[in-house]
C-alpha cells in the first residue's frame, strides 16, 4: 500500500506568521512506501506567487529574490492547492513550525493535518552534520538545490534529501515517518 505526502515551502515578507505574508507557495505531492520509506514518484507539483497587498521588505527580497513587480496582482490557485492537500496523508516542511504558521492562515484545514518537520524530525547532528539547515544538508549530500530560497526548488530539494539513503541504510523519509503501530 502506497501513501502520499506533500512537501510544502513558502517564501514570505518576514518571519512572523501573524504579521507577515506569503509571497510564494509551493507544494510537491509524492507517493511513498510507508514500510521502507522509499519515495516512489512525484505525483503533482504546484508553485504560485501571491501579492501580499503591501511592499515586500528589502531584507525579504534579498533572501528569496522575489520583488514587488513579480507578485503584483498575483493570486494562488487555492482550488488546486486544496485538491493537492486533500490527497496527502502527511504534510512535510523543513522547519515545519514556520511553514505551518503561514500555510495555516491561508488554508485553515491544514491545522488539523499531520505535519512532519524534516529539520527537527531527523537526528541530523547525531549523524555528524554540523547544521540542520536545508542548504547545508543538501551540500553535504551533493544534492543540487536549484535556486535556494525559491519555494518549488526548496520543496523538490527537500524531497530529494528525504529520498536519499542514510548512512547505514534506509531513507531519511523512513526516519521521519511516525512509527507504524
Amino acid at each position: 500500500m502506497m501513501l502520499r505526502a506533500a512537501v510544502i515551502d513558502v517564501e514570505t515578507t518576514g518571519l512572523s506568521p501573524l504579521a507577515d505574508e506569503v509571497v510564494e507557495l509551493a507544494i510537491v505531492l509524492f507517493s511513498f512506501d510507508p514500510i521502507t520509506g522509499r519515495v516512489v514518484e512525484e505525483l503533482e507539483a504546484y508553485s504560485g506567487l501571491r501579492d501580499p497587498g503591501r511592499p515586500i521588505p528589502p531584507g525579504a527580497t534579498a533572501q528569496h529574490g522575489i520583488r514587488d513587480e513579480d507578485v503584483r496582482g498575483q493570486r494562488l490557485d487555492e482550488e488546486r492547492i486544496r485538491a493537492i492537500l486533500r490527497r496527502a496523508h502527511y504534510l512535510i516542511a523543513h522547519n515545519a513550525p514556520f511553514d505551518r504558521g503561514f500555510v495555516g492562515r491561508l488554508f485553515p484545514e491544514t491545522r488539523q493535518m499531520q505535519w512532519l518537520c524534516s529539520m527537527e524530525g531527523i537526528a541530523w547532528r547525531q549523524k555528524g552534520f554540523p547544521s540542520k539547515g536545508l542548504q547545508a544538508l543538501l551540500a553535504a549530500h551533493r544534492i543540487e538545490p536549484g535556486s535556494a530560497h525559491r519555494a518549488l526548488d526548496d520543496a523538490r530539494a527537500t524531497l530529494r534529501l528525504l529520498a536519499a539513503a542514510k548512512p547505514g541504510g534506509g531513507t531519511y523519509l523512513k526516519e521521519l515517518l511516525p512509527k507504524l503501530k
